[in-house]
């Protein structure tokens, strides 16, 4: 358990450093698009929806690249949704860690060294109380607010001792991008292939 800890803790270390550098995580839907990743200078890989057999390339590709790799458990196929299924990541796969909006497989991927991003659905103020009392159940390693659109209206809402916060969703253009990626949102992801290559001045 103490060296699943200290994995975590490392890709922690990375995650915030390579947001710092690159503020722009690729949603992928697919496995075509992740070469573009790397020509675009993205530190961070979301991987959106597909399977096992497509994460586990990916994933190769990812290392390769000195990309980190995040799956979203919840919609990619052949993976259990439980701890064993985490731990398959974790040492089968070799994926950084999870996307989710179930707490409990937050929890199992930290346990097995994975990191865990809690997603949230910003869409009313009811969501909003959840949301947060979630999080402070499952103690995740970043939160993924959505759509991204919302958070600078619920930004001052939202109370300072959240893990970093990433915006995700809806987000069409650079100026969008803009209006969002300030503190303390750490990043943006998108699907959106012509974003990839932003840079903050």
């Amino acid at each position: 358990m103490i060296k699943q800890e200290r994995m975590r803790r490392g890709r922690l270390q990375k995650l915030k450093s390579g947001l710092q550098q690159k503020p722009i995580i690729a949603g992928l839907k697919g496995i075509n698009d992740v070469h573009l990743t790397h020509a675009a200078g993205v530190k961070v890989c979301f991987y959106l929806t597909g399977d096992i057999f497509e994460l586990r390339d990916l994933a190769k590709i990812c290392q390769e690249q000195d990309q980190m790799l995040f799956a979203h458990v919840d919609l990619i196929g052949g993976i259990a949704k439980d701890a064993a299924g985490m731990e398959v990541l974790a040492s089968e796969i070799g994926i950084d860690g999870i996307l989710t909006t179930k707490g409990y497989l937050v929890t199992a991927a930290q346990k097995a060294g994975l990191l865990g991003i809690q997603r949230l659905f910003m869409l009313d103020s009811e969501a909003l109380r959840t949301g947060l009392r979630m999080i402070h159940s499952s103690q995740p390693d970043a939160v993924e607010i959505l759509p991204a659109l919302v958070l600078p209206s619920v930004i001052g809402r939202l109370p300072d001792t959240l893990p970093p916060m990433i915006g995700g969703g809806l987000v069409e253009t650079r100026a969008e991008l803009e209006q969002i990626i300030k503190p303390p949102v750490l990043a943006v992801s998108t699907s959106r292939v012509e974003l990839w290559s932003y840079e903050r001045v």
